[in-house]
């Protein structure tokens, strides 16, 4: 089985997002509640989303595609709705 192109953009994009997303339920489970993320982590998790969409379009995956949209959607209400809770 070989690797398909661009498997480490994949690599990337999982690990990153993956690292966000348990530290984000950690902390959730600790705190009962939504806490605020810092620019840079929001900088990074960007990136990622769209390093995850890139992958997708390259390797014509409209199932991933379709997920990284879902999460950005996802991440974005998220936020929205914990800064209507810090104003």
């Amino acid at each position: 089985m070989t690797l398909p192109a661009y498997w480490w953009l994949l690599a990337l994009v999982i690990v990153v997002q993956g690292a966000f997303f348990v530290q984000f339920f950690i902390l959730r489970m600790r705190r009962k509640g939504v806490q605020p993320v810092a620019r840079p982590a929001q900088v990074v998790l960007a990136v990622s989303c769209l390093a995850g969409l890139a992958y997708a379009v390259v390797q014509r995956d409209p199932v991933l595609f379709v997920g990284q949209v879902c999460l950005m959607i996802l991440y974005f209400l998220l936020q929205r709705k914990s800064n209507d809770q810090r104003t």
